[in-house]
């Protein structure tokens, strides 16, 4: 215990202080005072040690009738009371005596010790929770805001946009479901900051189209950085990887293509390395898509089948003098024709007609292609050409060298192919200067022969289709000399017009004399028409390019893309919406910008409008050589597990009407090209008439509106088309041929009254130049058909082109002509 008189520490059984000798009274515990007025209550004292078992009497009286407060037990923490301050006697209450005095001051400030830490205690658990509590509301409040701004994606990635959303308001326009474009979704992604590329993808789907996220799924969450590829639908088309594969592991893929899909026996040789059963040709190539004007055409699949009697499709690459002596000791009888290839096949086999994978007949024809490259280019489109005593090096427009399929990286295709054009019927060079062995892109043929695709502009002098210097012609004289084809570059250009001027839509001839006259009312202009440029294997383009022969923005933007292959042939065809001018006027001398420019115009110098675009990987179309050009049709079907019966191609007659649709095909190539019947002599009607190598025909019935009054070469004219196809053709013992028209099939646009020409396609005939009246059928009805077209005068034993005429009409009597 402590000495209240001067504090030292004793032990607790002492009675006296060891330190002044006071007395040690031991502490009482103070009862808890009740306040009868202002006054505060009464101390307690300091608690003991060791509880005594019962509480003792206090030595101060409380007043009233309170009850003394027990001393608490050891287990229980004493709780002092506040210090009481000692009252006066004129208040008549208690007071504490002299004695005791002491002891109050110095319980009084234990006491307010302890009551400040007893309250600190109480009070501490109340903090902590209303700490907790704030911690608590600040995480939650953190939390919301956290996940308001993930929501929001300002941070945590961004959520890739469910597609059906942008449809919506198309779609509300007119109620219809409205085609989600890939470009929308791409557009979306970019508003929404997230990275975006776009990936073709062949299917059923329009072009265009989207398809869905390469590798994830609408509504996930893409990390910043993140480029995320858009599928966009390239419409039907063959995939890359079909190649190779048996056909029933693509059935699935191509059938959901929406468009008809054909299996076919392709003829092989080395079933090592093209496994029967396989996939070993497609059309079109894999890796390209179906053409809009083929869908009805749809897709086909070469199968590897064993043939002993065939060309195989693995011909390609072989070498050229084997095959041909294997062809010969079976008796087919084999001609050999360049053709531009890619480098592997050069001085191989690059090609065949029939087209590889074929099955051969007894004694059939072949021809071989032997694939050539950039250094014989001036060999190839070129020939010597005597004139007179003298011979020069000119142009030959020799389509068989270049005909094919060309396709860019991108899966789009374009053809080349030789006009059936009659004016194009020579490839050879024979006869004249040039060759008529003339182009047109896709199989459409131009209104105008001018327009054409060829090597050179228009000129009568021979001098004009010169590629080699000689004989009196510099190379800085010659009139082609601004051609590509004069370099030693490899490549060369092939375009429509020859350079002519145009009134309207229609060529006219130089000064006016052809065409519709010298009176132009809207004035003579130059038309930007189908320009390209072909570059076989191994051309020099670096040269090219430093010619200043290409636009130079053109020039940059494709040195940023994947080069070119220059090793495969490929095409660059100029793109008329790259341009701002396509039309320029034609008056006084003006040059044509359009076309390479001759030596007789400008000076002599080049005013071509620099080439758009420049070659790059995505810009040029190559040359397709996966198995050459199959005759898909004339192929027996092949029997594939799973596929739709209903989208093959079938022929009711089996091999035989196999070979007998091939026959007819040969047959009517002999005939195919543009004719021409008079139905007047005056000119005010006649039919023009173009007949395909697939026998079908085309054309339309021109007549003269007199009803103006205007005399027969001013009146207006108005055009009546046709269409319809010959169902069979056989020869005749006149060298000629007989063909049997599809009546059903001939279907005119507008209606047609006049009963001559090919009405009503029955019975026809065709007969070579040089046929006697008396072997033709109906020879003296022909004599009468030209005759009143003004077409025949005097006698004559025969006429002196080919005829083709409809027995059965009241008057036919067509002859090749070319349109001006």
């Amino acid at each position: 215990m402590f000495c209240t008189s001067c504090g030292k520490s004793n032990d607790d059984s002492a009675k006296f202080c060891t330190s002044c000798g006071a007395r040690l009274e031991k502490p009482v515990a103070a009862p808890t005072a009740v306040s009868t007025g202002a006054q505060p209550p009464a101390p307690a004292a300091p608690a003991a040690s060791a509880a005594p078992a019962t509480p003792p009497t206090p030595a101060v009286p409380l007043p009233g009738n309170a009850t003394p407060t027990a001393k608490p037990t050891a287990s229980t923490p004493v709780v002092p009371a506040p210090a009481v301050p000692t009252p006066t006697a004129a208040t008549g209450t208690t007071t504490v005596s002299s004695a005791t005095a002491p002891v109050s001051g110095a319980t009084n400030a234990t006491a307010t010790a302890t009551t400040t830490a007893t309250t600190a205690t109480k009070q501490s658990p109340n903090k902590l929770i209303i700490a907790l509590a704030c911690v608590l509301a600040v995480i939650v409040v953190a939390g919301i805001a956290l996940f308001a701004t993930w929501k929001a994606e300002l941070w945590g990635g961004k959520t890739l946009p469910d597609p059906a959303s942008l449809a919506q308001p198309a779609a509300a326009k007119d109620g219809k479901s409205a085609t989600i474009k890939a470009k929308d979704v791409t557009d979306a992604l970019k508003l929404k900051g997230i990275d975006a590329k776009t990936e073709k993808v062949f299917s059923g789907k329009e072009s265009g189209a989207f398809l869905g996220y390469a590798g994830a799924k609408q509504g996930e969450r893409v990390s910043a950085g993140t480029t995320v590829t858009v599928q966009e639908s390239a419409g039907p088309g063959v995939p890359k990887d079909t190649l190779g594969k048996k056909p029933e592991q693509v059935v699935e893929t191509l059938a959901d293509m929406n468009v008809p899909v054909h299996y076919k026996k392709v003829y092989v040789s080395d079933t090592k390395t093209k496994p029967e059963g396989t996939i070993v040709a497609t059309y079109p190539e894999a890796g390209t898509a179906v053409k809009d004007s083929e869908k009805d055409k749809g897709i086909y699949v070469g199968v590897a089948t064993k043939g002993d009697s065939a060309i195989p499709v693995d011909v390609l690459g072989q070498d050229i003098d084997s095959v041909k002596s294997k062809l010969e000791g079976e008796g087919h009888t084999v001609t050999v024709k360049q053709k531009f290839s890619s480098k592997d096949y050069v001085g191989k086999v690059a090609g065949s007609e029939p087209a590889p994978g074929s099955s051969l007949d007894s004694n059939d024809d072949v021809t071989l292609y032997e694939g050539v490259d950039a250094k014989d280019t001036q060999s190839v489109m070129g020939q010597q050409y005597d004139y007179g005593s003298t011979k020069y090096s000119t142009v030959r427009n020799n389509a068989g060298a270049i005909a094919g399929t060309y396709c860019k990286s991108d899966g789009s295709c374009l053809t080349l192919s030789k006009s059936s054009n009659a004016f194009s019927k020579s490839e050879d060079g024979s006869g004249s200067a040039g060759g008529n062995g003339f182009m047109v892109l896709n199989d459409q043929e131009p209104s105008n022969s001018v327009d054409l695709l060829g090597l050179t502009n228009v000129c009568q002098d021979i001098s004009c289709s010169v590629i080699k210097p000689g004989n009196g012609i510099s190379e800085s004289t010659m009139p082609l000399k601004n051609h590509l084809i004069t370099k030693d570059w490899g490549m060369f250009e092939l375009y429509a017009g020859q350079g002519m001027k145009n009134c309207g839509s229609t060529v006219i001839g130089s000064g006016g004399s052809a065409g519709p006259g010298p009176s132009c009312d809207n004035g003579k202009t130059y038309e930007m028409k189908d320009f390209l440029v072909y570059f076989p294997a191994g051309s020099d383009l670096k040269s090219l390019e430093d010619s200043g022969y290409f636009d130079a923005d053109a020039l940059a933007a494709a040195k940023k893309q994947k080069a070119v292959d220059t090793n495969r042939p490929f095409i660059l065809l100029r793109d008329r919406s790259q341009y701002k001018e396509t039309s320029v006027s034609a008056s006084g001398d003006g040059v044509n910008p359009f076309v390479p420019t001759s030596e007789y115009a400008n000076g002599g110098k080049s005013a071509l409008v620099g080439m758009k675009p420049a070659p790059s990987d995505a810009t040029v179309y190559y040359l397709s050589e996966q198995g050459g050009d199959l005759d898909w049709d004339s192929l027996p079907d092949a029997e594939v597990k799973g596929a739709d019966k209903a989208a093959k191609s079938s022929n009711d007659s089996g091999d035989s009407s196999d070979k007998a649709d091939k026959a007819d095909t040969a047959l009517f190539k002999n005939i195919a090209g543009q004719y021409r019947f008079f139905s007047t002599g005056n000119g005010s009607a006649f039919i023009d008439m173009t007949v395909k190598d697939d026998g079908t025909f085309t054309g339309a019935a021109d007549s003269a509106d007199l009803s103006t009054g205007e005399p027969t070469y001013k009146a207006p004219r108005v055009k009546y088309p046709f269409h319809g196809k010959f169902s069979s053709i056989t020869k005749n013992n006149a060298g000629g041929y007989d063909l049997q028209c599809d009546a059903t099939s001939l279907t005119w646009e507008k209606e047609y009254g006049d009963t001559s020409g090919i009405s009503p396609c029955g019975k026809w005939h065709w007969y070579p130049a040089g046929t006697p009246w008396s072997s033709m059928a109906s020879g003296d009805k022909v004599q009468y058909a030209l005759r009143f077209g003004s077409q025949l005068l005097g006698d004559s034993d025969s006429y002196q082109s080919n005829l083709l005429y409809d027995e059965d009409a009241e008057r036919s009597a067509f002859y090749p002509y070319t349109p001006q």
